[in-house]
């Protein structure tokens, strides 16, 4: 009962998180509080909460799996906002691209990246997961290719084919540590 209360009221915080991203006057998304939301429910809520509702318990290492798809997930947000920064900031909408500013945001889109494989690989090793079960990292190919395109991006419309990347391999990622799970 207790469970069912705790989880009922993260979905709906999750929904509030959802709207209040872009509507209202204190929309978080226009104060540069957007990635850390994103972070937080993609990432930690997301992934802890599914490994409690399966397996009934807590492993410090789902910690570290939350964390790399929490840096994959904002990781598409910041991208999309180094894409619209230009137009964002003509129109006052704070994201944290625009308050980074161009240099600034490629090192956080980096340190998202590396923070990300970085906690793949202590998630894999702490879980003590089985050889196959690196086949996911995989999926950190393309993402490495993107953090040196995106390095060396100078135009903000070439980062539109970049997005799909990411999100694709976020979602690879999960994917494949899904179906190595069943080996």
């Amino acid at each position: 009962m207790v469970l069912s209360f705790i989880f009922f009221n993260l979905g709906i915080a999750a929904i509030i998180a959802a709207v209040k991203y872009t509507v209202g006057a204190n929309a978080y998304g226009y104060k540069a509080m957007g990635d850390l939301f994103v972070f937080l429910f993609f990432g930690i809520v997301g992934v802890v909460g599914c490994y409690f509702l399966f397996s009934k318990s807590l492993g410090n290492h789902v910690f570290f799996l939350a964390i790399a798809i929490g840096c994959m997930s904002t990781a598409v947000l910041n991208l999309n906002n180094m894409r619209d920064r230009i137009q964002d900031a003509k129109v006052q909408k704070n994201t944290l691209a625009v308050v980074l500013g161009a240099k600034n945001v490629k090192k956080y889109h980096s340190v998202l990246i590396i923070s990300a494989l970085v906690s793949a690989l202590v998630y894999l090793f702490a879980s003590q997961a089985k050889p196959l079960y690196y086949c996911a990292l995989i999926a950190f190919i393309p993402l490495l290719i993107n953090m040196f395109k995106v390095f060396k991006n100078e135009d903000p419309a070439l980062l539109d084919p970049e997005l799909k990347k990411i999100a694709l391999s976020t979602f690879v990622f999960a994917l494949l540590l899904f179906v190595t799970s069943f080996f």
